[in-house]
């Protein structure tokens, strides 16, 4: 008796097969094999496709608790620096009253005409021109050397009052006379 057997690879997506079979030529072991082979490969198939589905799952809740977490360090973040903002704002106030005050103090030094024109400039510009104002006037007021006039001085060198003096001369007369010592040791020896 002939009996067709029609199958179907559902995993693999091949065509129906037919196949004339005879029960005297039937190899039952190699049909039992064959789809033995065939369980294993969609039992594999399944476990991987399952692996894979578990593996997605695990990705996302554990991306989805990492936002969470970021999100809630971001809060946590956002209170902190709210925080420094709130003990620096006393600071900044004392700063900016501390910055007035030397702004006034500097521009009090200039000139009125030019008070109008650096109010605005940077706190050390205003410092380094009030410094450089200052220091013009006081080459100003400075006497300036006089030809012809005769030099202030206190003291009569030591070695000037005797011979070999010049050797009882103190270390601070030295240092503070050393340009008119060696000057006139020179004299001395020509």
């Amino acid at each position: 008796m002939e009996t067709e057997v029609t199958t179907t690879d559902q995993a693999t997506g091949q065509e129906p097969q037919q196949e004339s079979q005879s029960d005297s030529n039937v190899d039952y072991k190699a049909l039992y094999l064959d789809e033995v082979n065939n369980s294993k490969k969609l039992r594999k198939r399944s476990q991987d496709a399952e692996a894979k589905v578990t593996e997605f799952t695990t990705a996302q809740e554990t991306n989805k608790v990492k936002q969470m977490k970021e999100q809630e360090q971001f809060q946590e973040l956002s209170e902190e620096l709210q925080k420094k903002l709130d003990s620096t704002l006393p600071y900044r106030e004392k700063w900016e009253a501390h910055e007035t005050a030397q702004r006034e103090k500097y521009l009090s030094k200039l000139p009125k005409a030019d008070r109008e024109k650096f109010a605005n400039e940077n706190l050390q510009v205003l410092e380094y021109m009030t410094d450089k104002l200052n220091d013009l006037e006081e080459a100003a007021t400075q006497v300036k050397h006089s030809p012809g006039q005769a030099r202030n001085v206190n003291q009569q060198l030591a070695w000037e009052r005797g011979s070999n003096a010049f050797e009882k001369l103190s270390e601070e007369e030295l240092k503070n006379n050393w340009e008119a010592v060696s000057s006139q040791y020179k004299n001395r020896i020509k």
